[in-house]
């Protein structure tokens, strides 16, 4: 980094003392800042040239940290973007919400907007033009609301898998049971039936984010290793902000004044792809599907994993970024 920002240096967690990737160690920087009293770690990664072409403003999903992306990060950096990254409250080493650390909870998606907005604007310096805000599933849904609010005014989004449309959970039953829950009390309670209740991820074989099994061994290890990364199953408040929330920004979506792409994958089982494809239609938007991809396409097996980043490429380029 040309500047040393004057933040606190954040730790970076690595299952077993496994070191850094030789070709990331030197260029990445973690941080410590705060906003409305939440601390929120950052990584910064610089660019493996001396005249970055952009920078990338990424937002994981729901349980995601900032390690999970360290591949995703290489691959950036190597195409010359220096990348963001922010943990959302309550997930990763950023501050947890509840006292219950493992309870994922938030009040509404704004606040994990203005959170990544809030890190953008400590860290402008260092983020060369343009900027593309890139999201994963929950990261999608963030980075598109930062957008439409307007507290996000990037050059181009980029979104795989967005949370624009959730299987089973988007039944007019559903909806209604939550919200009459949430004004019951409930909002802090967890969702129930769920496998991930302690924060320890489910054997590979019942996964339902990839079908790399080294890939999902390494960011299972995290979990397994590392309780402070863990994350438990959603609470019914969660769930109620996240409806809200994709449907204020499917309800916007021709609203979307930057270049877009939204890249599905096919065998989603937990965001539908025609959800994304729907919102690709009506922002104008480039719209790809990577046939057989789970959920997780940053961690899908190579054949799979290169289609998403050909589609990226793609528009890159198109776009002249």
């Amino acid at each position: 980094m040309p500047v040393q920002p004057n933040y606190d240096v954040a730790e970076i967690v690595q299952p077993g003392g496994r070191p850094l990737p030789a070709d990331l160690e030197a260029r990445i920087k973690t941080y410590f800042i705060k906003r409305d009293g939440v601390r929120l770690r950052v990584m910064l990664a610089s660019a493996a040239t001396d005249a970055p072409r952009g920078s990338i403003i990424f937002s994981p999903g729901r349980t995601e940290f900032i390690e999970k992306y360290f591949e995703t990060t290489l691959d950036f950096i190597k195409r010359g973007f220096n990348v963001l990254i922010v943990d959302p409250r309550g997930q990763g080493l950023s501050d947890r919400v509840l006292p219950d650390k493992l309870k994922s909870y938030i009040d509404d998606f704004q606040t994990y907007a203005d959170d990544l907005a809030f890190a953008v604007e400590c860290f402008l310096p260092l983020l060369p033009k343009p900027h593309i805000a890139m999201g994963h599933s929950m990261g999608g849904t963030i980075v598109l609301k930062g957008i439409l609010s307007g507290v996000l005014n990037p050059d181009a989004v980029i979104c795989s898998a967005p949370m624009l449309g959730l299987f089973d959970l988007e039944t007019p039953l559903m909806r209604g049971s939550i919200v009459a829950l949430g004004i019951m009390g409930m909002d802090r309670k967890n969702l129930p039936f769920q496998k991930q209740r302690n924060g320890l991820p489910v054997p590979f074989n019942s996964n339902k984010l990839t079908t790399d099994k080294e890939r999902y061994r390494i960011w299972a290890s995290y979990f397994q290793t590392s309780p402070r990364l863990r994350v438990g199953p959603p609470t019914f408040g969660w769930i109620r902000a996240a409806l809200r929330a994709m449907a204020q920004v499917n309800r916007n979506a021709d609203k979307l004044q930057v270049p877009a792409l939204l890249i599905g994958a096919g065998g989603d089982p937990i965001v539908d792809p025609a959800s994304v494809e729907k919102f690709a239609e009506k922002c104008g938007g480039t719209y790809v599907v990577v046939p057989g991809a789970l959920h997780e396409l940053f961690l899908e097996r190579d054949e799979l994993r290169s289609q998403c980043f050909a589609a990226i490429d793609e528009f890159l380029e198109t776009q002249k970024l």
